[in-house]
């Protein structure tokens, strides 16, 4: 038989482990750093360049985890966090992709120059042969 003693036993429980569930959850500090760290290397490599919408997407989710972090409010703060590192890390391997293409893209170009004056200083050669550039 229930009564209204073990009803207020059982609320006074759930009570108890609600807030020893919320004081558990620790603040995400060592995730924030490491999202901002992610954001700082991704901004070294020129990433607001060649790719600005993944780092700004870093930013916006850092900002959002720091003020999630301010209301005390971890798991959010911990998802965020992990949103931007991982954003960040997007951002700048595409920035890093996009300078070795157009650093592949310069030597092409040099390649194909060097060539062209190769054959122009040959004497008895006929017009210099251009090959179409690679795509």
């Amino acid at each position: 038989m229930i009564t209204f003693s073990g009803i207020r036993s059982a609320l006074w429980c759930v009570v108890a482990f609600g807030i020893v569930a919320c004081a558990a959850t620790p603040m995400p500090s060592d995730k924030l750093a490491v999202a901002k760290t992610s954001v700082e290397r991704a901004e070294q490599a020129q990433a607001a360049q060649f790719a600005p919408v993944e780092l700004s997407s870093a930013r916006n989710k850092l900002s959002a985890a720091q003020s999630a972090a301010d209301k005390r409010d971890a798991d959010v703060a911990a998802r965020l966090a992990d949103q931007a590192e991982v954003d960040a890390q997007l951002a700048e391997y595409t920035a890093r992709a996009k300078q070795q293409e157009q650093l592949a893209s310069e030597m092409d170009a040099s390649l194909r120059d060097l060539r062209n004056e190769t054959l122009r200083s040959v004497p008895g050669s006929a017009a210099p042969q251009t090959s179409p550039p690679p795509q």
